[in-house]
């Protein structure tokens, strides 16, 4: 057949660059998958029912107001975090591409194996390819993980045996060949998670900011940012940190700086995301982040 031939033909592309199109909105049944690391196991069980009301003293996802733009796309294009990109599971990997004309960098559909052992797609099943970004270290709390970034969204096209024909359908990144994929599902599935009613801790926590955008060097409102904290240190969604800069020069014991807070909209195991509120200043990594409840 001619698709067969083509991979065949088609050499593994150094790179691969996703042609930018508008997501589309997601109508498919949310169902239990690979979570970002192994260390996010728990939060892979089915989803609660988020139509109870939340009950007094919970905190749920806002939605409106300041925060009406904190959607799932923009829980896509925020990194995460995790201790290897091999410990997060994938349903296979980008092989190359059927455009051999040059055009690479601007490819609109990309070849993916996924050995028979690990699932069997149907056409219009989107997939999320996802890269890593390099070590993301907080030296005053230790931290030492990996940065992973969604790279693009795909939507099987047709498969034949284990190697499947997937279109681009929204670009975030460069796609090295090789770039693992996982199932769009599963990040639906931990976002629709996250917006359910928790109880708020009744302690202090106390972390760091790990990091934030790549591209920046500091971040301000309405940029996420990663705090060294997560559900191990009672961090639940909704939660305000307030972020604080130490004046430099002096020691430890030194009263910092509120530079303004940022609210948690994701909360995993040892860490968390947080979007940065209005009025903030420039934040930049190892600021000091409270939660006093």
């Amino acid at each position: 057949m001619l698709f067969l031939a083509v991979i065949a033909s088609v050499g593994i592309a150094s790179s691969l660059r996703a042609a930018s199109m508008d997501v589309e909105k997601d109508n498919d049944s949310i169902v239990a998958a690979p979570t970002p690391d192994e260390d996010e196991a728990e939060d892979a069980g089915t989803v609660s029912d988020a139509s109870n009301s939340p009950k007094s003293g919970r905190y749920i996802q806002n939605t409106t107001g300041e925060d009406s733009d904190v959607t799932f796309n923009y829980f896509l294009t925020s990194g995460y975090v995790a201790n290897d990109i091999s410990n997060i599971p994938s349903v296979g990997k980008v092989i190359g591409t059927p455009e051999v004309d040059g055009s690479i960098s601007s490819a609109k559909s990309l070849y993916v194996l996924v050995p028979k052992d690990k699932a069997k797609l149907e056409p219009g099943e989107k997939l999320i390819v996802f890269g890593d970004d390099g070590a993301l270290v907080e030296k005053k709390s230790g931290f030492n993980k990996r940065l992973i970034k969604n790279l693009a969204i795909v939507r099987v096209r047709e498969g034949i045996g284990n190697r499947y024909l997937a279109d681009v359908i929204t670009s975030y990144d460069f796609i090295p060949a090789g770039s693992p994929v996982k199932l769009y599902s599963g990040e639906k599935n931990l976002w629709e998670k996250s917006q359910v009613a928790k109880e708020a801790p009744s302690h202090p926590i106390k972390c760091y900011v790990a990091g934030g955008d790549r591209l920046k060097e500091s971040w301000n409102q309405y940029d996420y940012i990663i705090l060294t904290a997560g559900t191990k240190d009672g961090v639940v969604e909704g939660l305000n940190f307030e972020l604080m800069e130490l004046p430099l020069g002096k020691n430890q014991k030194a009263e910092g700086f509120s530079r303004g807070f940022a609210k948690v909209f994701y909360a995993g195991s040892y860490y968390s995301l947080a979007r940065i509120q209005s009025g903030a200043g420039s934040i930049s990594t190892s600021f000091e982040a409270y939660y006093k409840p």
